[in-house]
């Protein structure tokens, strides 16, 4: 955590680029609409986890969800974003740009 001039704490979690890991999870297609769906993971170490969070990405236009995944292990993130069916991911893209 980072604190402000003030001496409080942030409670955003705002991990250093050089520990995220994002990768292509596939892509969400309907008509002329077209998306990649990449999955960002990091470790929080301030709860020993990892967390992870969904980007949505067409041409310039980027979504991110917050973290919605927090896991003991990558593998277990894994698992529950393999969980989402097509039809969660464009109702998760569809909150976002609202």
């Amino acid at each position: 955590m980072t604190s402000d001039p003030e001496g409080k704490k942030s409670t955003r979690f705002d991990p250093p680029w050089s520990q995220i890991k994002a990768r292509q999870m596939g892509e969400l297609a309907r008509g002329e609409s077209r998306w990649d769906v990449l999955l960002e993971t990091v470790r929080d170490p301030a709860v020993d986890a990892i967390r992870g969070r969904i980007h949505f990405i067409s041409g310039n236009i980027h979504q991110l969800s917050g973290w919605i995944f927090l896991e003991w292990k990558e593998k277990d993130i894994d698992t529950r974003f393999s969980e989402f069916s097509a039809q969660e991911l464009w109702n998760l893209l569809g909150s976002l740009q609202q």
